[in-house]
Formats: structure tokens, C-alpha cells, sequence
């Protein structure tokens, strides 16, 4: 399969499924992989959210109907958006209800646990070397609808910890951090000290209070698009309206660069970027960027190849570059999980 994700069309499916019962015991611990320290700024969220939580009253049961998902609380990890952001998909509220229907345990878990694009993708597929996690097909593929009750005026991260309570007590979900060394890619300057023009330092006066979404019916996306006015929210990485059909987009509004580097593989589909990313830019700080480039299409027929590959459009819009090294990577691995039990 590996050679075969290459192709446009994997991209495409690949995007597609990140977008969306018998218990199956995980194989023994890792001992390939020595564990090391994970970093503390892993946990640090958890700990300013105020530590473990619990739903007031939650609803768990596997949905067998394989009709359309939908949640109303965004339910990615952190900030990445696989999608092009209207009006109407704009992420929800801080609040006191969750209620999903038709989502993978994986989903609840990349919401619970904050997974980042690298993470999730390692949950999701076995497809990065050195960090194959092996998790159950059930865990990735069954889908179960959550109705839950936080108390009032909860926050998202403390609605995250409640989720985590609630996967222990009804998935019986242990799990735990493990930094692996692996094979990645180091998110470097093309010219040190030189950024590329599409990249710039989230500005002051842009104080985050509206996100200029426009409407589905008038998406469009020209070259000349403001840095400053990028139609997501701040603190998100989202799919953008692109130049031509053929081509592929996304932007992020007052991000760290460690997001971006995170979040390329889920963004570009795995097969333009087939390893974890690692930021070794050295920038600290919030950025706006946003970057397009047109994947390559093999077909004889019809080729709807414009030109500007990914790492053409890295450089020349971002000014970065990608650099093959081995690297630590955080991944959350599982290590227990059942079917849930009914309410």
C-alpha cells in the first residue's frame, strides 16, 4: 500500500477518512522503542484546565446506522481542520452539552487527549516507521454517538478532561506518553533569518475577535489574499478556497510554527509528506501564513497538473524547507481499551 500512496487519488482518500463491537486485546507493551521523558508542555493544557474532571452525566452507545457524523463541539486535537471552514462549521462554543453521533473512538480520543496532526495520524494508520502503534481495527473503524453534560460554563480543555473520565470508565481506556525516535523531517529556514512572503508574525493589532468566514456560494481565493485576514479563527489551521480546482490550500491564523510542522502531513494527505514533522525553525512567536500547490496528478488523460509541487511552494511562499533526520516524536499509545459497556 505504501508504494501506492503516491498517487492523487490516495491523497484524496487519505484526507477523506481523517475528515470523519468485540473486545480485541492490544498486543503487549512496546519494548522495541525505549521509552524517554515526554515533554511537559504535552500535559501543560491539562494541568491549566485544572486537572481530572468528569461529565455530570454522559450517554454511550455504538451506532450501527453508518449515517452522516456530525458533533456539535469541534472535536479535532489541536486546531487542525481538514476541511474548507464556512459560516456554518465555524467550531462551537464553549459549553455546558456534547453531543456526537457517528464517530470513531479514535475521534473521541484526538479530542480527549489534544493529539496534533502527527499524533493522530499515528492513532489512525500504521504508516509512519518507528512510531506504528497498532491499534485495534474496531477502535479505528466502529462508530459510537456520545451525549454528554458538563457543568455549566465549562471550557473546551475541561471538557477534553471530562472525556478523558468518561473513555476510562466506559471504554476502560488506559493508556499512556511515549517519545520514540523515528525517521522525520525537520522544518528548517531555506535562508536562515529570511522568511517567504506568505509567512508573517501574527500581527498586534489583529486581536483575534472575528473570523472574516465568507460564504460557500462566493469562496474564492486569489493570490493576493491578506495575511492579516485569513477566513478561519485564530489559533486554527484549516483548508483554504484554492486558486484552481486542481490545486490544494491551507493557511493558519496566529499559530506557532511547531503547528505548522505538525499539522503537514495531515494537510497535504500523508503521500507529499510521508513522515512526522519536527519544528527546528528556532522561531518562537505566533505566525499567519498560508501556502497552495498542486499535487501531482499521473494521468495521461485530462492532466489537471499545473505545476508548484509542495516543496516548491514551501520554499518559494514560506521560506522553509524539509530535511530528513531522525527525531523524537510524541505519540499517546493505548494500552487497554474494551467495547463500552451499555448505559
Amino acid at each position: 500500500m505504501r508504494k501506492n500512496l503516491g498517487s492523487r487519488c490516495a491523497q484524496r482518500f487519505i484526507l477523506a477518512v481523517i475528515s470523519a463491537a468485540t473486545l480485541i486485546p492490544l498486543p503487549a507493551k512496546h519494548t522495541l522503542h525505549a521509552q524517554e521523558p515526554v515533554s511537559d508542555s504535552v500535559r501543560d493544557w491539562e494541568k491549566a484546565a485544572g486537572g481530572k474532571q468528569q461529565f455530570d452525566a454522559a450517554s454511550v452507545r455504538e451506532d450501527k446506522a453508518s449515517g452522516p457524523s456530525r458533533s456539535n463541539v469541534d472535536l479535532s486535537g489541536g486546531g487542525n481542520a481538514y476541511w474548507v471552514i464556512s459560516k456554518n462549521e465555524l467550531p462551537g462554543p464553549d459549553g455546558s452539552l456534547l453531543s456526537a453521533k457517528n464517530q470513531t473512538l479514535v475521534r473521541y480520543i484526538v479530542f480527549a487527549y489534544r493529539l496534533n496532526g502527527v499524533q493522530e495520524l499515528a492513532l489512525r494508520f500504521d504508516y509512519f516507521r518507528g512510531v506504528e502503534l497498532h491499534v485495534p481495527d474496531w477502535v479505528r473503524h466502529d462508530q459510537f454517538d456520545i451525549e454528554a453534560r458538563a457543568p455549566a460554563n465549562a471550557t473546551k480543555n475541561q471538557m477534553r478532561l471530562m472525556m478523558q473520565s468518561l473513555l476510562a470508565d466506559r471504554f476502560k481506556l488506559v493508556v499512556h506518553w511515549e517519545t520514540r525516535q523515528a525517521p522525520v523531517f525537520a522544518l528548517v529556514e531555506d535562508k536562515p533569518g529570511q522568511l517567504g512572503p506568505q509567512l508573517e508574525p501574527h500581527p498586534a493589532s489583529d486581536d483575534c475577535a472575528n473570523a472574516t468566514v465568507p460564504d460557500q456560494a462566493s469562496q474564492t481565493a486569489g493570490s493576493g489574499q491578506q495575511l492579516g485576514a485569513l477566513p478561519i479563527p485564530c489559533g486554527m489551521i484549516a483548508h483554504l478556497p484554492p486558486s484552481a480546482t486542481s490545486a490544494h490550500r491551507f493557511g493558519g491564523r496566529d499559530v506557532p510554527l511547531a503547528m505548522l510542522a505538525e499539522s503537514m502531513p495531515t494537510q497535504t494527505g500523508m503521500a507529499t509528506v510521508p513522515r512526522p514533522v519536527i519544528d527546528r525553525t528556532g522561531r518562537s512567536g505566533e505566525y499567519n501564513f498560508w501556502m497552495e500547490w498542486t499535487p501531482e496528478d499521473t494521468s495521461e488523460v485530462n492532466n489537471g497538473e499545473t505545476g508548484g509541487t509542495f516543496r516548491e511552494a514551501l520554499k518559494n511562499q514560506l521560506g522553509l524547507k524539509l530535511q530528513p533526520q531522525n527525531g523524537p516524536v510524541e505519540v499517546l499509545v493505548i494500552d487497554h481499551v474494551e467495547q463500552p459497556s451499555p448505559n
